[in-house]
């Protein structure tokens, strides 16, 4: 046997001598990201998969006549970043409607959404989303009326930055049929003016079901518009690997673009964890859509369910109430009992899951629920994730570790909601919040992501948040907020790409420069290891290659 296998070894070798590369990249500074993080000066490609990484005259020998040589002269290349959280189709419908993100005052929302309804036909849906309400109205809920204001034939939607919340004028409550006798569904409310019960606009978390049914959905035509243009995006980004909240039927327009060679980032789709609750229609759901699915480009992921809602909305789930607001600490998206038994048969037939937990009360809960999942069903590799883990108790932090619970985190939440959460949860509980070090520190694991549109695309960002814990446009605070979460350069780009590979169960396949893993490779336009932290946001993709081939090329 052990013949058998050094003569399978060696053979090996052998044949990967002799093979030729279709591409090759020299005179690079190249970072593998591997378990032993070693740097190497050039690589060799061979169809879809990395063939060698090694020196430039190593490298000069598996070129051919054909091969493709892109010289990096100097440039860093790690592997391609892999998002690990976002809702990729609704980031190209953003690119498609009003978009409000960093809108300051109400006047530049009202411009933006008039500039959309001279664009169409009086009663055309306005839809849109970004509006952040902690930039304006001196942090306060705005009101229809803003709307009415500027857009009384039309009907308007819009969703907070964040999607847990969302804003409608007088016409879209009226076609809705949301009045001052409306109940608040489970799990939402309608927010209403005190004096007269009258709702405001605002609806949160469910509320927000009670109108967005009223609007004519999206065409599969507008969709598959909407990913091309994600798909752009992407690119640019050096993203090539996407954990995408879209929908288990969104792998039928990933499947069409694939077809099409059009398709540049690998999918790991998500299934909505409310189908759980029906195990056989979930079995059903699931084979009705693999056929859409094509390793190693389609593939399904989790199981996505929500727990609680945001800080920015007040609808995360806390043990104490906010301190802004004595009122309410938050809202809870699903009955204790019930996400228990939930997240129990799931685990028990074998089912990945991930659990959206903004506050320390989901968090905990969701904990709980795992644990719970581990005692009845036993151990196995289920790599279950929470979503955000946002704000932690201290004591929950090494529970990650002790569960194998990965944390799937957007570091540049941190840096973003870092001008108001000392306003929402006070100064203790900060301490837990964006707890990236404390975790690692722990042994637990962490996935990086942006949660796009909720935030930009750009890994850069997130990258930059994590080693400062500033915000990436102010660069403030100037000794980063709750420093001691700090990353390494190091930590941060595996948490983009190796860790996030892993929390898909795909460590395998990609996630780093690896001979015979996925050839998915980004050349940077500076060296983010050596360069000023304040230049890392600046920093750009000058190649992006996906599955062998290049795909971007900055002009």
């Amino acid at each position: 046997m052990l013949k058998k296998i050094i003569f399978i070894s060696i053979l090996s070798a052998f044949i990967v001598r002799c093979q030729k590369a279709d591409l090759v990249i020299m005179n690079a500074k190249i970072w593998t990201a591997d378990s032993h993080q070693s740097f190497a000066e050039a690589l060799a490609v061979k169809e879809n998969r990395i063939l060698i990484v090694g020196d430039n005259d190593e490298i000069k020998s598996k070129m051919k006549r054909q091969t493709m040589i892109i010289d990096a002269q100097g440039r860093l290349v790690l592997p391609g970043f892999n998002d690990a959280h976002l809702h990729f189709i609704s980031g190209g419908q953003t690119l498609m409607r009003v978009d409000l993100l960093g809108c300051q005052d109400v006047k530049e929302i009202q411009s933006c959404i008039l500039s959309m309804c001279q664009k169409c036909s009086k009663g055309t849906w306005i839809t849109g989303r970004g509006w952040d309400h902690t930039l304006f109205n001196n942090g306060n809920w705005p009101d229809k009326k803003s709307l009415d204001n500027v857009a009384m034939d039309y009907p308007v939607f819009i969703h907070r930055v964040d999607g847990h919340a969302a804003w409608a004028n007088s016409l879209a409550l009226k076609i809705a049929g949301i009045t001052r006798q409306t109940p608040d569904p489970p799990g939402g409310k309608i927010v209403r003016h005190a004096g007269t019960g009258e709702p405001t606009g605002i609806l949160l978390e469910s509320a927000m079901g009670l109108l967005s049914h009223v609007i004519p959905p999206s065409t599969e035509e507008d969709m598959y518009t909407a990913a091309l243009m994600a798909l752009d995006m992407a690119k640019k980004y050096g993203v090539t690997s996407i954990q995408d909240n879209s929908g288990i039927s969104r792998v039928e327009i990933y499947h069409r673009l694939l077809q099409e060679n059009l398709l540049t980032v690998r999918v790991s789709e998500w299934i909505i964890f409310d189908l759980a609750e029906n195990p056989e229609l979930l079995m059903t759901s699931i084979k009705r859509y693999e056929k859409y699915c094509q390793e190693p480009y389609i593939r399904f992921g989790l199981l996505k369910g929500f727990v609680d809602g945001t800080l920015g909305s007040r609808t995360a789930y806390l043990f104490q109430p906010y301190d802004d607001d004595a009122e309410t600490s938050g809202l809870l998206q699903i009955e204790e009992e019930k996400l228990k038994q939930l997240v129990c048969r799931t685990d028990s037939i074998g089912l990945q899951i991930g659990l959206h937990c903004i506050g320390t009360k989901a968090n905990w809960l969701a904990l709980n629920c795992f644990a719970e999942a581990l005692k009845r069903n036993g151990f196995r590799d289920h790599r279950h994730r929470i979503e955000h883990a946002q704000v932690l108790r201290e004591e929950d932090i090494e529970r990650f570790a002790q569960l194998g619970v990965i944390a799937s985190m957007q570091p540049t939440h941190c840096t973003s909601d870092l001008r108001w959460a000392e306003e929402r949860i006070g100064k203790q509980r900060c301490r837990g919040a964006y707890a990236w070090r404390s975790i690692l520190d722990k042994g637990g694991r962490i996935a990086f992501g942006t949660d796009w549109p909720v935030e930009p695309l750009d890994p850069m960002r997130g990258i930059y948040s994590a080693v400062t814990r500033k915000n990436p446009d102010t660069k403030t605070p100037a000794q980063g907020w709750y420093s001691e979460q700090k990353l390494t350069i190091e930590e941060a780009i595996r948490l983009y790409t190796c860790e996030c590979a892993y929390a898909e169960f795909q460590e395998k396949e990609k996630g780093s420069l690896s001979p015979g893993k996925l050839a998915d490779i980004i050349v940077l336009s500076k060296d983010v290891f050596v360069i000023p932290e304040e230049e890392i946001p600046e920093t750009r993709v000058d190649f992006t290659i996906f599955d062998g081939r290049v795909v971007y090329t900055r002009e």
